[in-house]
């Protein structure tokens, strides 16, 4: 389990999946851990985007909604624009 949903809270969620789906990076029904989903061969944008922001993430107070929120968009924007610059 990551740090980000070790920290997540049900506030935090909800602004994050809004924010996510107006952005498209998140489809209307799916849950929040959809956007941090890879496949196999796009594994090492995870990584990337796991030693970006998991000090980050730990850095939010556990009950700072926003902070958690900010930093599940900021990782999983960062995901999809480093999967986008990725060679085909």
């Amino acid at each position: 389990m990551s740090i980000l949903f070790t920290k997540m809270t049900p506030t935090a969620r909800e602004i994050a999946e809004a924010a996510l789906r107006s952005q498209g990076i998140l489809a209307p029904d799916a849950p929040l851990e959809y956007a941090f989903e890879v496949h196999s061969n796009e594994r090492d944008a995870l990584e990337k985007a796991r030693v970006a922001y998991d000090h980050k993430i730990d850095a939010c107070p556990p009950n700072d909604h926003d902070c958690i929120a900010r930093m599940a968009i900021a990782k999983a924007k960062f995901i999809r624009s480093t999967l986008d610059a990725a060679p085909s």
